[in-house]
């Protein structure tokens, strides 16, 4: 939720031109969190609850597709409103389980609908 508070903010870290080399850094940073995001796709892989799959692949498109749909400059407008922000995040979160074979992840109770904090804290 941090993120999706300051998209601005966040956008610029991630892509925004700059007068000093941030290449590696950035890369990294994505490195890092498609690290994360492979393992946890890699254990769910592991206990039979995901079919097979290049997992590392997986995980960057995922972190693309959030990136770009949260995030970025073609994310939704409007996402101060909490209703569309929560209906974005679970959007993208029903494409992800997806993207990675869950089929049904409404009914298996994977998505719900949850209340947003009313204030997000920036940084916590």
């Amino acid at each position: 939720m941090h993120v999706l508070s300051q998209r601005k903010l966040a956008w610029g870290i991630l892509a925004e031109p700059v007068d000093v080399d941030v290449t590696a850094s950035r890369l990294a940073s994505r490195r890092e969190i498609a690290g994360e995001i492979a393992a946890r796709i890699d254990a769910a892989v592991r206990a039979g609850h995901l079919p097979a799959q290049d997992t590392a692949l997986a995980a960057t498109a995922l972190l693309g597709a959030l990136h770009e749909s949260l995030v970025g400059p073609l994310a939704p407008d409007n996402m101060e409103d909490h209703g569309r922000l929560r209906d974005a995040v679970q959007t993208v979160t029903l494409l992800a389980l997806r993207a990675v074979g869950v089929m049904d992840a409404r009914a298996r109770g994977l998505v719900v609908q949850a209340v947003l904090p009313a204030k997000a804290l920036v940084g916590a």
